[in-house]
């Protein structure tokens, strides 16, 4: 295993150093938007091919989801897949530590000691897995927890889940009422990365509508929508009303008491969020999986995304290799 990821790595860093043509980056590139653009369906099709040309992955990931559901703990929280949603609670005293984490995060960035992660100035990524260490390492622990992994497990049907990041999103105050200023993800999009994703959000202070809250429409409502549409996934759109003109749009919003939790899948549903106001801003945990058919991990293409992606120190593989489940969760990660 380890001559495996230390061969890998350096495959990467002949990547990094230039031993890829430019031509090269350019046809990947412009190969997985193509990809990310794909309706829904066309894509669960190639899904199925890829798994079952890497059918040795397949048997594996079999093998691994099989291990997962014969756990015998509680799963932490199930999704309805006509939904793509739902409210769950988990450990009181690991949620207050990590609201602790969080609002001591957002302290230092308003205080000008850390830096946003992203480019987004309306929600900004405050912190992130590559900052791991000793005091967050609690962090990645609950994160790759069975009963998590096996709740997403039961929601991929039969996908190994992949923790693909870990971040505090804060969202800062905005001018009230200009919709018309409104961009990227407060919008309305469905995620392009795959065909299906979880990200699990923690509310780490009372968050209501003025707050900017993350707002979901159905999976099953969805589907419908971007069909009649002829959807493109990851595209924005400008205006609510191009979809409320086809249906009612039944929409949920994260909103709840600190400590609130929620499962979404946001590659499934119309989502937007933070329309915060000028006297609001919003503070949230976000952890994000997905599975190896998402574009950051399949095969070939995802070479595109490893680049890009920040390394991750080595207390991320301690806490990885502590049991199989954990480490198929967050092997492709490690070798980022």
């Amino acid at each position: 295993m380890t001559v495996n990821l230390c061969l890998y790595h350096q495959e990467l860093g002949r990547e990094r150093s230039g031993f890829m043509p430019r031509k090269y980056d350019y046809v990947l590139r412009l190969l997985v938007k193509k990809l990310e653009k794909l309706p829904r369906e066309t894509r669960q099709f190639l899904n199925r091919f890829i798994d079952l040309l890497y059918f040795s992955r397949t048997i594996r990931e079999k093998k691994n989801c099989k291990k997962l559901d014969s756990s015998p703990l509680f799963l932490e929280f199930e999704i309805n897949r006509s939904d793509g949603f739902t409210k769950f609670y988990s450990n009181p005293s690991t949620t207050d530590k990590l609201i602790k984490f969080a609002l001591n995060e957002k302290r230092m960035h308003l205080e000008g000691e850390s830096q946003k992660g992203n480019s987004k100035d309306y929600l900004r990524q405050i912190w992130d897995m590559s900052k791991l260490d000793n005091n967050s390492l609690f962090i990645l622990e609950w994160a790759l927890q069975e009963s998590n992994l096996k709740s997403i497990s039961k929601y991929f049907g039969g996908k190994t889940p992949i923790l693909h990041e870990v971040s505090v999103f804060y969202s800062p105050e905005s001018v009230v009422g200009e919709s018309s200023n409104w961009q990227g993800s407060q919008l309305f999009h469905m995620d392009g990365g795959g065909t299906q994703c979880v990200k699990l959000w923690l509310l780490c202070q009372e968050v209501d509508i003025e707050q900017g809250p993350t707002v979901v429409v159905s999976a099953d409502q969805s589907s419908r929508l971007a069909k009649k549409l002829k959807y493109k996934p990851g595209t924005r759109i400008e205006n609510d009303e191009t979809l409320s003109s086809l249906e009612e749009l039944k929409t949920f919003s994260l909103i709840g008491e600190k400590g609130t939790w929620y499962a979404t899948d946001t590659d499934r549903s119309f989502h937007y969020g933070s329309r915060t106001t000028e006297r609001s801003s919003r503070l949230v945990f976000m952890f994000h999986y997905v599975d190896n058919n998402s574009s950051y991990y399949m095969p070939i293409l995802s070479r595109h995304y490893k680049r890009q992606l920040k390394a991750l120190p080595s207390l991320a593989r301690e806490i990885a290799e502590k049991n199989s489940c954990s480490f198929e969760a967050m092997k492709n990660r490690l070798l980022a």
